[in-house]
């Protein structure tokens, strides 16, 4: 049984208040991230220079940065986990009011995140139509002829650079057998939990905006406009 949009407003509002935290939490733990990061950075800068580096103290930041990366990646996955479920109810709603037209399913929105290369363009896409078609109450069929939300590009722009340069990180740390080397990874590492941190707070923004807009959906329905 499909519920109300009544319902679907507030099933999405409870999903975006809890993203909203589990977003917050990430945020603080990327600060935390930067500053293991930066640890990290001067103990090579100074075994570059000449320091001595203890088996102790190079344990200690290993052991350190392998908590620190655990518990971001749990934040993540819990993160991942909620956004995909408030994404999908919030889609959902779309198809509850104007219009009710959508370019696509609810699952369909979802299932775009786990398809390789497509899920570099599509989340992107269904991002951009979920927040127009929220902020003017979906009462067009098409919305072909407006631009997509800025934020939401800046947003995806920090999403996928975030992505590269951890990766890019993981590979040269990987690969490293110079501090030089070393030194590197860990630059781009500090650059990487910047990044991630500009695209959750940016992300904050993005569901706190659609999640505004579909509490403002009237209880007596929009006429559609051809």
């Amino acid at each position: 049984m499909q519920p109300t949009l009544t319902a679907g407003i507030q099933s999405a509002h409870r999903r975006a208040t809890i993203l909203r935290y589990l977003l917050i939490g990430f945020v603080v733990w990327k600060l935390i991230a930067v500053g293991s990061a930066w640890a990290q950075h001067e103990m090579l800068a100074s075994v570059a220079n000449g320091a001595g580096l203890s088996t102790e103290d190079a344990s200690a930041n290993d052991a350190r940065e392998r908590l620190v990366g655990v518990i971001a990646l749990a934040l993540f996955l819990g993160t991942v986990v909620c956004w995909l479920m408030w994404q999908y109810r919030a889609y959902a709603n779309l198809s509850l009011i104007g219009s009710r037209d959508t370019e696509r399913s609810p699952g369909a929105s979802v299932g775009f995140w786990f398809i390789p290369l497509a899920n570099l363009v599509l989340p992107y896409q269904i991002m951009s139509e979920l927040y127009r078609r929220s902020e003017i109450q979906n009462i067009r069929d098409n919305i072909g002829g407006l631009s997509g939300p800025s934020i939401i590009g800046v947003w995806w722009f920090a999403y996928l650079a975030w992505g590269v340069t951890t990766r890019f990180s993981g590979v040269i740390a990987k690969d490293a057998k110079e501090v030089s080397t070393l030194i590197t990874a860990t630059n781009i590492e500090v650059v990487s939990h910047v990044l991630g941190i500009v695209a959750a707070i940016l992300a904050i923004q993005v569901t706190r905006s659609i999640d505004r807009f579909q509490q403002a959906f009237p209880v007596t329905e929009p006429s559609v406009t051809p």
